[in-house]
């Protein structure tokens, strides 16, 4: 099964680039010596969806490095890096499908493909290996999987899968949940939306959209550059929190109104829809960072408007009366447009996906069947294997 990517020629960038991320990881690279001397990972087939990007090829190396006897790596739609993806794809025993403007057909196809090989385990991002599982039925079953996302929880919970085999929820976990959603993603949010725009935050009226962890801390991260933030959550405990906090907090159609910039962060789909157009401010810019881009209705709102590109990673919607701008087609602002989560909260989530991983092939590991928190002990040892490291 051969690689399909965008341009093999950029392997030597990837190269070039990795080489920060990787002396920025220091978790991740003595996991991965542990991986090597331990051979964990030996003989086992390998199925991963995830961000193509350079900290998750840190991680990969690992899992190589500790005997995987092929990986095959699916992409998320729209976040892929393309000189990363050659790297990888460059790699032996790796089978690296994705590139930076797939469709989700594009991808449901990767996800077909790979289920036509036995696959041992499923590291998976938005719960796409595990749902083409249950949807394709083939004629085996994973020892195990990790599902990184709340996205893919609920994905999985919505579609009544009950895997017949364990499924450790990284972001269960209060690692994950307390610095990469809480911490890094508002950060990254941030920075990508500043690379893609340019923009003053100072005075800008900023909606978000989904206050849980990571929505709570992009609120926090606009709120510090200076931004008025409003929020809005479907859960009337999480509003009251958010207004406790000090946001402007309000009925959709209300805050959406006042918003020069509206940021989804809630795992769900289609949060803005065309029948929200009479509610939009004149040329409000609309950002998702959840995992799927379907969290924005895009094609419903294309399909009511002219569309022109107006920047690499802006288009300019035109309406009968207003206009509205998308950032990166509502693919997750922070990656698409960005670098993603500062590479020292990686190292910890990744870390912990690594952590999890071992825990499933291990022949005693008491996980039971379906869904379940990461492990206390796992939370427990990355974080004081963390504390070590920034000592």
């Amino acid at each position: 099964m051969k690689s399909i990517i965008d341009n093999q020629s950029l392997e030597k960038t990837g190269i070039e680039r990795l080489q920060w991320f990787r002396d920025m990881m220091p978790l991740v690279d003595s996991i991965n010596d542990y991986l090597d001397n331990e051979q964990i990972f030996k003989g086992k087939i390998i199925a991963i969806c995830m961000h193509i990007e350079p900290k998750t090829a840190v991680w990969i190396e690992g899992i190589l490095r500790g005997g995987a006897k092929h990986i095959y790596l699916v992409g998320c739609l729209g976040t892929t890096k393309e000189d990363t993806a050659a790297y990888l794809a460059s790699l032996d025993r790796m089978t690296v499908l994705g590139k930076k403007n797939d469709t989700y057909e594009d991808h449901q196809n990767y996800l077909t493909q790979v289920m036509d090989h036995k696959i041992d385990l499923f590291l998976d991002n938005g719960a796409s290996l595990i749902l083409a599982h249950d949807r394709l039925k083939p004629d085996w079953t994973p020892i195990g999987a990790n599902e990184e996302t709340r996205s893919g929880k609920l994905l999985i919970e919505k579609e009544k899968v009950s895997p017949d085999y364990p499924v450790v929820v990284i972001d269960d976990s209060p690692v994950k949940q307390l610095l990469e959603n809480a911490i890094g993603v508002g950060q990254s949010v941030v920075d990508g939306f500043m690379r893609a725009t340019s923009l003053l935050l100072g005075g800008k009226q900023v909606l978000v959209i989904g206050y849980g962890f990571c929505g709570s801390g992009v609120a926090k991260k606009f709120k510090g550059q200076g931004a008025n933030v409003m929020v809005y959550d479907l859960n009337p405990t999480i509003r009251l929190k958010a207004k406790a906090d000090g946001y402007y907090v309000d009925d959709l159609p209300e805050v959406i109104k006042k918003a020069d910039v509206i940021i989804t962060v809630t795992g769900s789909f289609d949060v803005i829809r065309p029948d929200h157009i009479k509610y939009f401010k004149p040329n409000v810019i609309l950002a998702n960072s959840g995992h799927y881009s379907f969290e924005i209705d895009v094609k419903g709102l294309k399909e009511k408007a002219s569309v022109t590109r107006v920047k690499k990673d802006i288009e300019k919607l035109t309406f009968t009366d207003k206009s509205c701008y998308l950032i990166a087609d509502a693919s997750p602002v922070n990656l698409a447009c960005g670098d993603g989560n500062p590479i020292e909260i990686m190292d910890l989530g990744l870390g912990l996906q690594s952590a999890s991983a071992i825990r499933i092939l291990e022949t005693d590991n008491q996980l039971k069947k379906g869904l379940q928190a990461v492990p206390v002990d796992i939370d427990k040892k990355i974080s004081i294997d963390m504390m070590a490291i920034l000592k």
